[in-house]
């Protein structure tokens, strides 16, 4: 892999089930193993979304990925997460005692989030007041469902991430996968973390990797993109270094000034990072 960009890794996964069991969705898949900062490259840094198994470890979480970051330098930031069905006194306890890591940038909620309720609006109402970020999780069938809650929220910086999870790579669900990201892109406080693509699409081969990188630029444009590896979950489909190679590929074309914003710079904006 060629090194010469900086990268700033907008999506990773660090996980020691050697230690702390909080996975155990986990256990039949090949990543079940220790996953930390060492293995795979540093480079401009590293953000880790959580991925417990249940959202009342992610506290115990948090303080472990505290004391990974003072002997190691790394996370560079925290995404955390919560447990949607919990009472929302419950929620913001967790969220502010997840906090207390100085890494930490916000949350997602992998699933149960129900987008028309009262509660997700005051969530994100919470996140803005603290400039905190909502990684939003969110499938083709469903991203329409996020629109009004999304126009409620205009303060909240709202990250899209895995660039809006891809069903798959026939040109039907292409054609569907773009069209459920038009509308999104219309807000300009939403960016577009494009990752999780081998995962999606099965490859981390640049050219079928390119019409799903290219359509996020055109919709949300370059100022609101940056990549995301996914690892070790996205190892499935290719090593770490094909996949930066593929993004270098595909967006060559683009200038190194940009390659730089959509490896780096952009990523260290919204979540804080330090130049």
């Amino acid at each position: 892999m060629t090194t010469d960009l900086e990268f700033v890794d907008a999506h990773v996964h660090y996980w020691q089930p050697s230690v702390n069991d909080w996975y155990p969705a986990l256990r039949s898949r090949p990543v079940y193993r220790d996953i930390l900062p060492g293995d795979f490259p540093a480079g401009g840094g590293h953000v880790h979304v959580s991925a417990v198994s249940s959202p009342r470890w992610v506290v115990e979480e948090s303080r472990w990925l505290e004391q990974l970051r003072r002997e190691t330098g790394f996370p560079s930031a925290v995404i955390g997460t919560i447990d949607p069905a919990a009472p929302f006194t419950e929620i913001e306890r967790d969220i502010r005692a997840q906090a207390e890591n100085d890494a930490f940038r916000g949350i997602r909620v992998f699933s149960g989030l129900d987008p028309t309720t009262e509660m997700a609006v005051q969530l994100l109402r919470m996140l803005a007041d603290q400039d905190w970020v909502f990684d939003l999780i969110a499938h083709p069938v469903d991203m329409a469902s996020y629109l009004p809650l999304i126009e409620k929220s205009p303060d909240t910086a709202i990250v899209l991430e895995h660039a809006g999870w891809p069903d798959g790579p026939d040109p039907e669900q292409f054609r569907a996968w773009r069209q459920s990201l038009a509308p999104l892109a219309a807000f300009d406080n939403v960016d577009c973390k494009i990752s999780g693509l081998g995962m999606a699409l099965g490859t981390t081969a640049a050219d079928r990797l390119r019409p799903y990188v290219e359509a996020c630029l055109e919709l949300f444009g370059v100022d609101r993109c940056f990549f995301g590896s996914n690892f070790p979950v996205d190892s499935v489909a290719g090593t770490y270094g094909d996949l930066i190679d593929a993004y270098r590929q595909i967006t060559a074309p683009l200038g190194t000034r940009t390659q730089g914003e959509l490896f780096a710079a952009n990523a260290r904006r919204r979540y804080r990072l330090p130049d």
